[in-house]
């Protein structure tokens, strides 16, 4: 930014900039994935995190597509899960659900309470969006690593949040329909 650039300098420049972030995600994506994870469990206000990440949702967009980003959180729902880890699953969980609507769409994502299969209280994490639907062949292969349905995708987003939900304890699952969209679910 202190650099006086011609303008074709500072485009290239620009690009650079963007790319080596791109590596760098890609980087860290990948040794998110391959790395041992420890799980660091603490009582976490899970609402707040989803009302975060729609907030920075709505801030990193430049508005072309249009994408409605609709939250539904309560005040507060508390929850045992390491918190960083749980932000990642939002995150990723919400910027594949954006990539799938190229053309713009709506965004929800959701947070609530529940009753597990064990019988004690459940967490249900929803991201969903109306974008085209997945083939039923997609949907089991788009948690493997580098299976990546986006031209700009590492393929390591949605194996990360399998792996973090799976170290929660936790499960994933996918309703895709026609015209519909795609809802994927994370219990814990």
């Amino acid at each position: 930014r202190e650099l006086d650039l011609r303008d074709d300098h500072a485009r290239l420049l620009d690009i650079v900039m963007r790319e080596s972030q791109r590596l760098n995600d890609t980087i860290k994506n990948f040794l998110a994935y391959a790395g041992p994870q420890r799980v660091t469990r603490a009582r976490v206000d899970v609402a707040r995190l989803v009302r975060e990440v729609g907030a920075l949702l709505l801030q990193g967009r430049d508005g072309t597509p249009v994408v409605h980003v609709v939250v539904e959180a309560p005040d507060a729902v508390y929850h045992d899960v390491d918190e960083a880890q749980i932000r990642q699953v939002l995150w990723n969980l919400a910027s594949n659900g954006i990539k799938a609507m190229p053309e713009g769409g709506t965004l929800q994502v959701t947070v609530a309470t529940g009753v597990g299969e064990d019988g004690g209280p459940a967490l249900r994490l929803a991201v969903r969006h109306d974008a085209h639907a997945a083939a039923p062949g997609d949907v089991e292969r788009m948690f493997q690593p580098f299976q990546s349905g986006f031209r700009q995708g590492s393929g390591l987003g949605l194996a990360i949040v399998r792996r973090i939900v799976t170290d929660h304890g936790g499960r994933v699952s996918v309703q895709s329909t026609p015209g519909a969209g795609t809802e994927i679910c994370v219990w814990l």
